[in-house]
């Protein structure tokens, strides 16, 4: 059996090495775990996917920005700030910090620091005054805390899927080095030297059973 062969098999699939060892006691263990994290690999990603578009798609409808960008960032962004360059109406008790352009400045910034001021870069949520905004705002901050627990549970998939293969890999080297030791050991065992008095002089008779 070749070494490398197995553990190019187990990077490829786990559990294939152990099966080209004839080790096949752990081998539906190993691939049925790395098919759930495939499934859950693609799940978390195609998810988080949706929930960007979701919170695009949102934006548009309540926050009055045409076409919003899908970085993640900017659409935070959008959750933290009421508004960008003004809220609509009169709030009775407005925050310092629910205008972006105005936080900006007062951080000694300029306005289009980060992002260009632009209508696919300004939005607004309306004033705190009405609770349907402020529940919209929340809501929209639900969809990104999908989104991020999404990324997380795509990045912890990918490293589980790295982490399968490293044990796959490791307990087919075991399993080689233990295959080889027994059966160097039974070889030697096969072989035999037995001493040989003969009338010409001493000698040795080799006995190799196979």
């Amino acid at each position: 059996k070749s070494l490398p062969l197995a553990i190019g098999a187990s990077l490829l699939l786990p559990g294939m090495g152990q099966y080209y060892l004839g080790e096949e006691t752990f081998v539906k263990a190993y691939i049925w775990t790395d098919v759930a994290l495939w499934v859950a690999t693609f799940g978390s990603y195609f998810f988080g996917e949706r929930q960007i578009a979701n919170a695009r798609s949102y934006a548009s409808r309540h926050a009055g920005i045409v076409n919003p960008p899908s970085s993640e960032s900017f659409l935070n962004l959008m959750g933290d700030y009421r508004s960008r360059g003004g809220v609509d109406g009169e709030n009775s008790n407005p925050d310092s910090d629910e205008d972006y352009n105005q936080a900006m400045l007062r951080r000694g910034h300029a306005i289009d620091k980060d992002y260009p001021f632009d209508e696919s870069h300004s939005w607004n949520w309306g004033s705190s005054d009405n609770p349907e905004t402020s529940h919209r705002m929340s809501h929209f901050r639900d969809i990104m805390r999908n989104y991020r627990i999404s990324r997380l549970a795509f990045q912890v998939s990918i490293g589980a899927l790295i982490l399968n293969r490293v044990i796959s890999v490791l307990d087919v080297m075991c399993i080689y080095r233990s295959t080889s030791s027994d059966l160097a050991a039974s070889e030697t065992k096969r072989l035999h030297v037995f001493p040989d008095f003969r009338p010409e002089g001493p000698g040795a008779t080799l006995l190799l059973s196979f």
